[in-house]
C-alpha cells in the first residue's frame, strides 16, 4: 500500500500543477498594479513578464506586470507581493514554509533528506538553510515591529488587546533563565587573537523566558505536569533586547489584565534587576530546587558528602522551608548559629557559610513556599528549565557552531512557531481554501 500511496502522490502532483498555475494566474489578473509599499498606481514598464516558481506540485510559470513607483522611487512586480513570492528566491509560500519548519527542527542536511522522503521534493541543504534564514529575518522584523509598537502612545493597549484572558481574576506567571550557545566568532583568527593575548570568545548567553496563566497548568491522565498554553521568548541579542521582548510577550499574555503577576527564577542578579525594572509590582519567588542546592552545599562542606551527619543536619532545615511561613528566617538563624558555634571551621568552610548566609538573607522574601502551595502556585522553575532544553535540543546539536545572525534568525523563527503566530509569516496557515474565492 505504501508503494501505491507514493505512486498516487506523484501522479496527483502532475495533475495539480497546471491547476495551481491557472489559479495563481487568476489571482495575478485580479491584482491591481499598485505599489506594494505606498499603494500608489505604478507607471507600467512591461507586461506579462514570465517567472518560474517552485511549488509543492512542481515548477509553474507565471506572467505578471512590472512598473515604477514615482513616490518610492523603485520598480515592483505587485503580483509577486500578492502571491507571497520573494523578489529573488523562487520558492512558493508552501515551499518557504516547509523549509522553515524543517530547518527549525533539524539541521538543513538532515531536513533535506526528510523532505525528499516525505514529499518527494529535492531541495538542496543550502537552499533550505537560506530560505529558513530569510524567514527568520522576517520573524525578527515582526518582533521588532511589536517592540516599537510598545513604545508608542496606545501601543501597549494594542498589544494587550491581543490577549485572550478569562473574566475571573487570574495569576500570570513569568519564568526567566538563560543558557549558553556556541558561536564561531572571528572565524580563522584564533591564532592571531591569542598572539595579542585575546582569548577568542566561543560561548554566549541566550536569554529565555516563558509566560503563562496559573489556570493553564494541569496534569495529564498519567499525572504528568503540563501547561496547556504559554508564550516563549528567546534571544541572543543581549539583555536590553530580551527585556523588551519579554515585556511585549507578557502584554500579549494578559499582563495588564492579571490580578497578580509572579516572577520565578534562580538567584541570578540580572534576573531580579530585570524584574524590578520591567515588572516592579510583581511578586517574586526563587526556585526551591536551587535554594535547597545551596543548603546541601553547606551540609556537604561542613559534614561531608552523603554522611549521616549531613543528612541529620539538613533535614529539619528543608522542612523549615517547606512548612513554615518564614522558613528562610529559621534557616538563616541555623546557619548563623553554626557559624558562631563551630570553632574548628577551615577558612573555606567559613567562606561557604558566609556566602550562604548572605544568599538566604538576600532572597528570604522570595522563599514563600508554604504560601505558594496553599495558593496552588509553582515553587520551582521547571517550566523555564524545560523551555531551555527545548531550544538547546536544536541549537546544541553535536559539532554545530553558530553565527549571531544565523542563530538569532532561527531562534526568532522557532519562537514565532512556538507562540502559535505562524500565520503572521504565512497567511495561508490560517484561512481555509474556501475563503480564497477562486
Amino acid at each position: 500500500m505504501g508503494h501505491l500511496e507514493e505512486l498516487l502522490e506523484r501522479e496527483a502532483r502532475k495533475l495539480m500543477r497546471p491547476v495551481l498555475e491557472q489559479a495563481a494566474q487568476k489571482l495575478i489578473e485580479r491584482s491591481a498594479l499598485n505599489c506594494p509599499n505606498c499603494h500608489s498606481p505604478l507607471c507600467v514598464e512591461d507586461r506579462d513578464r514570465k517567472r518560474a516558481v517552485n511549488s509543492t506540485f512542481g515548477p509553474v510559470t507565471l506572467t505578471r506586470d512590472y512598473g515604477w513607483c514615482a513616490r518610492c522611487q523603485d520598480w515592483f512586480y505587485p503580483a509577486d507581493f500578492a502571491l507571497g513570492l520573494h523578489i529573488r528566491a523562487g520558492a512558493s509560500p508552501r515551499i518557504q514554509e516547509i523549509c522553515a519548519l524543517m530547518v527549525v527542527t533539524s539541521p538543513a542536511a538532515q531536513a533535506q533528506k526528510n523532505i525528499r522522503r516525505i514529499t518527494g521534493h529535492d531541495l538542496s541543504a543550502s537552499t533550505m538553510h537560506r530560505e529558513a534564514r530569510r524567514q527568520g529575518e522576517r520573524a525578527i522584523q515582526l518582533r521588532e515591529t511589536d517592540i516599537a509598537r510598545s513604545k508608542l502612545p496606545g501601543g501597549i493597549s494594542a498589544l494587550s488587546a491581543r490577549s485572550k484572558t478569562p473574566d475571573a481574576p487570574f495569576t500570570l506567571v513569568i519564568e526567566i533563565d538563560a543558557w549558553n550557545i556556541r558561536e564561531r566568532d572571528d572565524w580563522g583568527k584564533s591564532e592571531q587573537l591569542r598572539k595579542k593575548k585575546i582569548e577568542p570568545s566561543r560561548w554566549h548567553w541566550v536569554f529565555v523566558g516563558t509566560v503563562f496563566r496559573l489556570d493553564q497548568r494541569g496534569v495529564t491522565a498519567g499525572k504528568r505536569p503540563v501547561i496547556t498554553q504559554r508564550g516563549y521568548v528567546a534571544t541572543r541579542k543581549g539583555l536590553p533586547s530580551y527585556e523588551e521582548q519579554l515585556h511585549v510577550e507578557a502584554l500579549q499574555r494578559g499582563l495588564l489584565q492579571a490580578d497578580k503577576v509572579l516572577i520565578i527564577a534562580d538567584g541570578a542578579v540580572w534576573i531580579w534587576n530585570l524584574a524590578k525594572d520591567r515588572f516592579k509590582d510583581a511578586a517574586q519567588r526563587i526556585d526551591a530546587y536551587h535554594v535547597k542546592e545551596h543548603l546541601w552545599a553547606v551540609a556537604h562542606d561542613i559534614y561531608g558528602q552523603g554522611t549521616p551527619e549531613s543528612i541529620q543536619w539538613i533535614t529539619p532545615l528543608l522542612k523549615y522551608l517547606d512548612r513554615r511561613n518564614d522558613g528562610a528566617l529559621d534557616v538563616i538563624e541555623q546557619l548563623s548559629s553554626l557559624r558562631a558555634r563551630l570553632s574548628h571551621l577551615t577558612e573555606k568552610q567559613q567562606d561557604t557559610l558566609d556566602r550562604e548566609i548572605n544568599y538566604f538573607d538576600t532572597h528570604k522574601d522570595r522563599m514563600d513556599y508554604k504560601k505558594a502551595r496553599a495558593l496552588g502556585e509553582p515553587i520551582g522553575s521547571g517550566a523555564i528549565e524545560s523551555t531551555c532544553r527545548q531550544y538547546e535540543r536544536r541549537f546544541k546539536c553535536m559539532g554545530q557552531f553558530w553565527s549571531l545572525a544565523g542563530d538569532e534568525s532561527l531562534m526568532a523563527l522557532e519562537t514565532l512557531h512556538r507562540n502559535e503566530r505562524w500565520n503572521t509569516l504565512f497567511p495561508h496557515a490560517s484561512p481555509t481554501p474556501s475563503e480564497l474565492n477562486l
